[in-house]
């Protein structure tokens, strides 16, 4: 009888491929069943489908058994914004899996459960000097975001928010985390700064409960600014005068 109750639930897949260190978890009726990191930093394009082939497996399921997929949808990375985005689709067309889509600062934020930590802030690397950073405050023991993912300088961030305690995570700090540091401002452990795909499952559970999902056609990563390239490319074009 158990493993007839199994079988109606529904299976959802979570998927994590916007940090350096990439994973992938499973989970059926609502309950995760094994979450499982890529061996290395960015692994994602070598492991990512082996690694959810092993996780089915596991359960028994195959590809065609997931009903729901949960992705990461930055911002972060660009090629590991787009991984996740297009197995996302490709599983939408193929199976008719039902899409949600998780903010990766939500997901970093998850990391922290210490009730000695009010405040936190997520950072995130987004080249050339700047940072994608949002801002969270303990709420009833929940993370509420106080500062929408913007990108901005830590000479910025510490302006606004290194008057009072907070406490920063996330991969943005790997070569940086020196620019950030004050009095004030301290940084919590490396272990906490990866997001994690048994995150992206918490969150996507929640958000499938709401009803909160994502059109496969209309779904794009969140970049917040444009790839280095395209940026390159148009400033190029308006140094001769034309508009792209």
């Amino acid at each position: 009888m158990k493993n007839n109750v199994l079988t109606h639930q529904k299976t959802a897949l979570a998927l994590e491929t916007t940090g350096r260190l990439g994973s992938v978890a499973i989970g059926v009726g609502g309950k995760l069943s094994d979450e499982k990191t890529f061996s290395a930093p960015l692994r994602h394009n070598a492991e990512l489908f082996d690694t959810v082939d092993v996780l089915l497996r596991e359960i028994s399921k195959t590809a065609d058994h997931i009903n729901e997929v949960y992705i990461s949808i930055g911002p972060g990375s660009f090629t590991g914004v787009r991984i996740s985005v297009t197995v996302a689709k490709m599983m939408a067309l193929a199976n008719k899996s039902k899409i949600v889509a998780v903010n990766t600062s939500d997901v970093i934020a998850q990391n922290i459960d210490d009730e000695s930590i009010n405040k936190i802030a997520t950072i995130i690397d987004a080249k050339r000097g700047q940072f994608f950073i949002a801002v969270f405050e303990k709420k009833e023991n929940l993370w509420e975001k106080i500062l929408d993912d913007c990108m901005i300088t830590p000479e910025q961030f510490k302006e606004k928010f290194g008057s009072e305690p907070i406490w920063l995570l996330g991969e943005g700090l790997l070569y940086y985390a020196n620019k950030f540091e004050t009095q004030n401002i301290k940084i919590l452990s490396d272990k906490y700064w990866s997001p994690k795909a048994s995150n992206v499952y918490k969150l996507g559970t929640q958000l499938a409960q709401q009803g909160k999902f994502a059109d496969p056609v209309a779904l794009v990563p969140l970049y917040i600014r444009k790839p280095e390239a395209e940026e390159n490319l148009e400033n190029r074009v308006q140094g001769t005068g034309y508009r792209v």
